[in-house]
Order: C-alpha cells, then sequence, then structure tokens
C-alpha cells in the first residue's frame, strides 16, 4: 500500500469502497484518519466529520488538506467529550486496531456507548481464510495454538527511515465480526466482497 493511496480522490477509491461509503450519514467520526480522504469526502457531502489519528504528522496533514476537526488521539483516548455520532469509520483495516478478540468486543461496546441508535460503523476486513498459502495457513494455526484468533497479526509499517512499533492488528471473516459483535449491539447489516481477501462492511446498530 503506497502513500499515494491515503491521498486517493472519491473517483479514484475501489468500487465497492466508494458503494460502502454511500451507507456514511450524519455526524461521523473517522478513527485512524491517516491523511483524511474520508473525511474530506464526507466534508464535501456537507457532514460534520471528527478525524483522529496518533500521527502527528498525519493530523497536520489533514489540517492542511482542509480537514475541519482533526485531532491528535489515539482509539484508547476516545469518549464522551467528543460527542454523539451516527457513523464511525474504521477503513484501511482500521476495524482491527483493537488487536484481538476481547479488545474489538470492548471497542465495539465503546463505540455502542458514543453513537447514536441506528448508527453505523464502515470498514473494511481481511478474510484470513481466504487465498493462503502453506505459511498463512502455519500462521493462523500458531495462532490457535496460543489462543488468539487465527487472523491476529503482529506487524509494523515502514516508509523511509520511518518505521513505527510492532503492533496486533485483527483480520476477521464476516462469520467471525458477526460472532464478535452479537453480544455487543452491533449486527452486520451490509457487505462487499473487494479483491479476495479484503471485503467491505457496515455494522448497525440494533
Amino acid at each position: 500500500m503506497g502513500a499515494e493511496w491515503f491521498f486517493a480522490e472519491h473517483d479514484d477509491w475501489l468500487e465497492e469502497e466508494r458503494a460502502a461509503f454511500e451507507l456514511v450519514r450524519g455526524r461521523v467520526l473517522d478513527i485512524g484518519t491517516g491523511a483524511g480522504r474520508h473525511s474530506l469526502e464526507a466534508q464535501r457531502r456537507g457532514l460534520e466529520a471528527v478525524a483522529i489519528d496518533i500521527s502527528p504528522g498525519a493530523v497536520e496533514v489533514c489540517r492542511r488538506r482542509g480537514v475541519r476537526n482533526a485531532r491528535l488521539l489515539s482509539i484508547g483516548e476516545i469518549d464522551e467529550s467528543l460527542g454523539v455520532f451516527d457513523t464511525v469509520l474504521l477503513l484501511c483495516g482500521n476495524l482491527g486496531l483493537g488487536g484481538g478478540a476481547d479488545d474489538t468486543v470492548a471497542l465495539l461496546e465503546e463505540l455502542g456507548g458514543l453513537t447514536a441508535p441506528g448508527a453505523r460503523i464502515v470498514f473494511d476486513s481481511v478474510d484470513p481464510h481466504v487465498e493462503n498459502d502453506e505459511a498463512d495457513l502455519a500462521y493462523l494455526e500458531r495462532n490457535r495454538e496460543r489462543g488468539r484468533m487465527p487472523g491476529q497479526v503482529t506487524i509494523r509499517i515502514s516508509y523511509g527511515g520511518l518505521v513505527t512499533p510492532w503492533y496486533d492488528l485483527l483480520c476477521v471473516s464476516p462469520e467471525e465480526l458477526e460472532e464478535l459483535a452479537a453480544p455487543t449491539g452491533w449486527r452486520l447489516a451490509w457487505r462487499r466482497n473487494a479483491e479476495p481477501p479484503d471485503w467491505y462492511g457496515v455494522l448497525e446498530k440494533s
């Protein structure tokens, strides 16, 4: 995923991402905003967007590009001071930022407390059970043996001479997400497969 992906205009997004974004409505919380492309599109549609990221550079880029409310804030610092939202964006794999099953459930429960009735979470993920080679299958099995979800990966991101710390990211199939979401008050209301193993979805607050 090159840097240009984070600056892509709406017409250059994947068809499936554009379809998912049509379900965005109301007041929007954009978690892990990056260069702010989703918040900017929400603003263009007349929606209020609050964009958050843990990268000072990302937040500065968002502000320079015209995101009106960009904040340096981690996912663990989200609270009621941000107000109530109708849509939460967890795109570019950010649904997995909880890192593991229990933390993802806790995140969904927390977002339930920050959102209006009928709110939506618009997201994408990677189905860890699709398009696997022998190394992938061994990784999934090792996760199971350690009591982790199969698609829990430990990664870091590098660009030029910069590199992040290692962190866990959870990749889930639609069926796995439905199971995680069931006790949290969210249900999988819409999904669309992209190029395997990627898929887009919308969780709706019941």
